[in-house]
Parts: structure tokens; C-alpha cells; sequence
């Protein structure tokens, strides 16, 4: 089983600081592993099976944390490109952790690791009322 032990602690230094949702995740992978690609949301949000909004909303968060230049075109365009090379350094660690151990780095952004996988699965629970008693 995964544990967010096994995640470096730059790793999750850099998670805490710049990834707030399953979906930035995807989306900052994603533009790492296609370095020279200008996308924008309508293009990326295909790519990964997301609302267009959402990806716009993950991909503006993430230029906001400085982890992605912007170009405007007919419409805002993104590529990873950090604006630091320490952040640039901790992001392409955060991709290569995630490829190591893509469970261990979900878990950790989705917070099940903390809560356990059985106060994960009781939120799913069916009760009948008279089980709340």
C-alpha cells in the first residue's frame, strides 16, 4: 500500500505550497511533460476529461504561483515554465515523485493518507436512519 511517507519531503514541501486539487495535479503534469506545448484551457481540459472552466481555474491558480508563463493570443495560453529555478527544480521533482509513486502523491493531495482508507470508505457508507442512533 502507498503512504505519503514515501514522498520526499521537498516533494511535499512543494505540494503544500502549490497544489491544491487532484485536478492541478493533472494539469502541472501534464504541462511538465510537454515543456515546448503552449496550451490553453480548451485544449488542455480535452486532454485530461475536464470542464474547460475547471482547467481554467487550475491553470490560472497555478500561473498565480508562478509555476506557468502566459501568452495571449485569440485566447490565454499557458506553458511550465516556473520563474525561478528552485521552483522549476522542485516542480520537475514533484513530476518525477509522481511518476514514481502516482498513489502515494494522490493520496496526498486528496488527504485520504491523513484520514485512512476506512474513514475514506465510511464517507461512501449507506445508513439507514435508525443507524445514526
Amino acid at each position: 500500500m502507498s503512504s505519503p511517507h514515501q514522498v520526499p519531503p521537498p516533494v511535499l514541501a512543494f505540494m503544500a505550497d502549490h497544489i491544491r486539487s487532484l485536478e492541478e495535479l493533472q494539469l502541472l503534469v501534464t504541462l511538465i511533460q510537454t515543456p515546448d506545448r503552449w496550451w490553453d484551457a480548451r485544449a488542455v481540459a480535452d486532454e485530461l476529461g475536464l470542464p474547460t472552466s475547471v482547467a481554467r481555474r487550475g491553470l490560472d491558480s497555478l500561473a498565480s504561483r508562478n509555476l506557468l508563463d502566459i501568452r495571449i493570443t485569440g485566447d490565454v495560453r499557458y506553458q511550465f515554465r516556473p520563474g525561478t529555478d528552485e521552483l522549476r527544480d522542485a516542480a520537475l521533482a514533484f513530476e518525477e515523485a509522481y511518476r514514481a509513486r502516482p498513489l502515494a502523491v494522490v493520496q496526498v493531495v486528496t488527504g485520504t493518507a491523513k484520514r485512512g482508507i476506512r474513514a475514506f470508505a465510511d464517507a461512501f457508507r449507506i445508513r439507514r436512519d435508525d443507524d445514526t442512533r
